[in-house]
């Protein structure tokens, strides 16, 4: 559940209770709060407010706040141990990002706040901090990050999920090992799938692997942490096997490459009904026809057709010799 809202009395309440009931119903394991201020550019005593509005949400509907995996956050002023105290009251969460926020100023010397991450026993992987007015960031005691770490199998991630009919996979350019599962795990699971989308895999990934739907352990890297490809037989698919229900493939960070054009084409000889397929560059920007660029793909490595005979030429390659050639593909 990813929910988006004002920090704005009465509708808080209202919230914190329907929130609540949900998560305690045991039937969603993963909420997002995207949390505005209805201030575009607040003063300090503004964001004060803001912040003991949302302490005082949180402390008020701990059922709805202790199910939290991501929280976004802008324009608040903390007290001394708010962070602390949202982060014991959130010890589910995974990611915490903050805008335009900072702490409340020492009143004898006037010097920005220390953000203090003293967290050692939740569950926290990421911190962003975008904007915000502090003096440095100690990170006290975190957990032990688990990327790349401790292997894990989509069959137990998705074992609550036996009617999942829209699946979306993002790798968040981290390094992930999922473990490789035969058909008879996945194929209960992914029986009702309508459409899959695929952000952020590793460029060099043999693809073959993601349908139906088992993935390659994928360790991805930036700087001096180079990205490997790792080799794992597979217990694939057989040609018979066919998927009747996955009509929507939809890739965003697509170009001309080898792995891609395979993959495509085996989703499309195993989803018998499939109708579209939509390839994209880049991620599309939600409030313009502009595309968001900051997860494009390298050009050294990959190149995007622009032309529309190219985009034609390469529609034909991926329809040529298929029986489903009435598969809807656009490209851009």
């Amino acid at each position: 559940m990813r929910l988006s809202f004002y920090l704005t009395e009465p509708y808080l309440q209202s919230i914190g209770h329907a929130v609540g009931n949900v998560m305690e119903s045991g039937k969603t394991n993963r909420l997002d709060f995207t949390i505005w201020t209805d201030v575009a550019h607040p003063e300090y005593e503004q964001c004060l407010l803001f912040g003991e509005r949302l302490m005082s949400f949180s402390q008020s509907y701990p059922a709805a706040f202790k199910w939290l995996t991501r929280l976004t956050l802008q324009n608040i002023t903390f007290g001394d141990s708010d962070i602390h105290n949202l982060l014991s009251i959130c010890n589910k969460l995974e990611l915490l990002s903050l805008t335009c926020c900072d702490a409340v100023i020492n009143p004898v010397t006037g010097e920005d706040a220390i953000l203090t991450i003293d967290a050692p026993h939740s569950e926290l992987l990421a911190l962003e901090v975008n904007i915000c007015r502090y003096a440095r960031i100690d990170l006290t005691q975190v957990p032990q990050g688990m990327f790349g770490s401790t292997p894990f199998t989509l069959s137990h991630c998705l074992a609550n999920t036996p009617s999942l009919s829209t699946l979306y996979l993002n790798f968040y350019d981290q390094m992930i090992w999922i473990e490789p599962e035969g058909p008879k795990h996945l194929s209960p699971i992914f029986s009702n799938l309508r459409a899959v989308y695929l952000y952020n895999i590793f460029y060099d990934c043999d693809l073959n692997g993601l349908f139906l739907l088992s993935i390659p352990p994928v360790e991805r890297g930036r700087r001096e942490d180079s990205a490997k490809k790792v080799n794992v037989l597979w217990d694939q698919a057989s040609p018979d096997s066919k998927h009747h229900r996955l009509s929507l493939l939809h890739i965003i960070g697509f170009a001309v490459d080898e792995k891609l054009m395979k993959y495509i084409r085996l989703v499309m000889e195993l989803a018998s009904g499939l109708k579209r397929i939509c390839l994209l560059d880049q991620q599309p920007c939600a409030r313009c026809d502009a595309m968001d660029d900051t997860q494009s793909p390298s050009r050294n490595r990959w190149r995007f057709p622009v032309e529309e005979e190219e985009k034609e030429v390469m529609r034909h390659q991926l329809v040529d010799g298929l029986s489903s050639s009435s598969v809807e593909i656009s490209i851009g």
